[in-house]
């Protein structure tokens, strides 16, 4: 077995700390289509469906929205055994809260169980009197919610989007509304979320946006070495960014390429990788590594002047692929 490296195992990634920088919640009725698609191929964040189907609920309380549920198992008891020898999940429902602050169309709507548009939604904000009365038997309305956080690629500076969706909820608690002279009034709701029949889940998830795309892998840059002319004796050298090497032997296999690299003061063990040859017939590939990781580093030359033999020898460097793409 190879000694461990505690660092590298453990894959500690602080550009993977999410926060919700801002975050918005949008409600819609069932007529509306759900969402399937919050992003293009690309990234982009798109509009929510339905043509504006999908009302916001605006600001809520610093508490934000918190998402939890219930798991629950069935659990099978041996006389064997301390402990149980079997267990299944029974139940394992998610529910979204969270407090509004607006008194608007959307936050009435959820706290009192009324439609968000069509025959008995609130009008227009400000067009006329708003009037909602308790029916004799509460109806059961189901929603579809969606829920947008906003975080930062802190490198970037280009957003990152988590996007979740409730195709169908059905609000299962509400907090006390309180009239006082020190405080908003708010209306805080509880939502858990159920199967939709056509997505044939309760909750969807989506992490994207130009800033995830920036935490991709960055290519590392391969440098192509290659010898032509039929060298029968002699050295050549490479230099890098201001940098010579000792004499390269015309003959050199890829180690010996590579010892000659890392003696550089500008290339220490781990920065490139070298394969192929050996010289002079098949060509060595440098791949740049370490200090110089998904970079686009300067191209290497080379001088044949030490080769001798064949016919004009003469040593060639090719990027093959370019780092940092």
């Amino acid at each position: 077995m190879v000694a461990a490296d505690f660092t590298a195992m453990a894959e500690l990634r602080q550009s993977l700390i999410r926060k919700a920088l801002k975050y918005a919640i949008f409600a819609a009725d069932m007529s509306a289509p759900p969402v399937t698609a919050p992003f293009d191929s690309a990234g982009v964040l798109q509009t929510a469906p339905g043509g504006g189907a999908y009302l916001p609920v605006g600001f809520t309380t610093t508490d934000g929205v918190t998402f939890s549920g219930d798991l629950s198992n069935s659990d099978v008891e041996s006389g064997q055994s301390a402990s149980p020898t079997r267990s299944d999940v029974e139940t394992d429902t998610a529910t979204a809260a969270w407090v509004p602050q607006e008194t608007n169309a959307a936050a009435v709507a959820l706290y009192e169980n009324l439609p968000l548009s069509g025959t008995g939604s609130l009008p227009e904000l400000g067009t006329e009197t708003w009037t909602w009365s308790r029916p004799k038997t509460p109806p059961t309305r189901y929603r579809r919610l969606l829920f947008i956080a906003q975080d930062l690629n802190k490198k970037t500076g280009n957003p990152i989007y988590i996007v979740r969706h409730f195709p169908s909820a059905l609000r299962t608690g509400r907090e006390d509304e309180q009239w006082t002279r020190t405080s908003e009034i708010s209306r805080g709701v509880t939502y858990q979320a159920y199967i939709d029949d056509d997505l044939g889940t309760d909750s969807l998830t989506w992490i994207d946006g130009p800033g995830w795309r920036d935490l991709a892998p960055l290519s590392d840059e391969v440098q192509r070495v290659t010898i032509t002319g039929g060298p029968t004796g002699g050295t050549y050298t490479l230099t890098f960014s201001g940098q010579t090497t000792a004499g390269i032997p015309y003959n050199a296999t890829a180690a010996t390429v590579q010892s000659a690299l890392e003696a550089l003061s500008n290339i220490t063990d781990g920065d490139v990788t070298c394969t192929g040859g050996p010289h002079p017939g098949t060509p060595v590939d440098v791949a740049f590594g370490g200090q110089y990781d998904g970079e686009d580093v300067p191209q290497m030359t080379a001088s044949a002047a030490g080769l001798t033999g064949g016919t004009s020898p003469a040593v060639t460097v090719t990027t093959t692929t370019a780092g940092g793409a």
